[in-house]
């Protein structure tokens, strides 16, 4: 009897230990706009990159794996990211943003930041995908976009911010 209990006080115990480690959206969302707002606030990464008219830093474990006119895929680990940029939006404009609004999907967070003349954002909206949200950060006429499972958002926020950050159109 006393085995029986035992085991079920472990198994019980364990499920919620794991419950308990797991990301949720309102911490990862929390941490995503820290985030967002540290790289927008903070100095630009070095461009590492140029293609197109766009110069931009990628972080080492990010590749490119295709580009189409204002368009760049990125690539980390099979995980697609998107590098979109208007050459006729300057830093302070909020038209991508405002096109990013007019969704039908629920919106988790809609944050803005400003700063020396630039406008920045950070867009997530739930997915029909159980536990995926869409990531959009962007300044002006650059955004980057990805899809991210709950534990991977505030990171995914932080490298797609410090991409645009970084970013300077030709």
């Amino acid at each position: 009897m006393f085995k029986k209990a035992m085991t079920g006080s472990i198994i019980i115990f364990s499920m919620l230990f794991i419950a308990a480690c797991g990301a949720s959206i309102e911490t990862e969302q929390d941490k995503a706009v820290e985030q967002a707002e540290k790289a927008f606030n903070g100095e630009p990464e070095v461009a590492n990159q140029e293609i197109q008219s766009i110069e931009f830093y990628l972080p080492a474990d990010i590749s490119i794996k295709d580009d189409k006119p204002n368009n760049i895929i990125l690539d980390k680990r099979d995980h697609p990211y998107i590098l979109f940029y208007n050459p006729n939006e300057k830093e302070d404009s909020q038209a991508l943003y405002n096109l990013l609004l007019d969704t039908d999907q629920p919106l988790i967070v809609n944050q803005t930041f400003t700063k020396d003349q630039r406008f920045g954002y950070l867009v997530i909206t739930e997915i029909e995908e159980e536990e995926t949200y869409e990531v959009t950060a962007g300044i002006g006429g650059t955004k980057a976009t990805t899809e991210s499972a709950v534990k991977n958002v505030s990171e995914d926020a932080k490298i797609l911010m410090e991409i645009v950050r970084s970013s300077s159109i030709q």
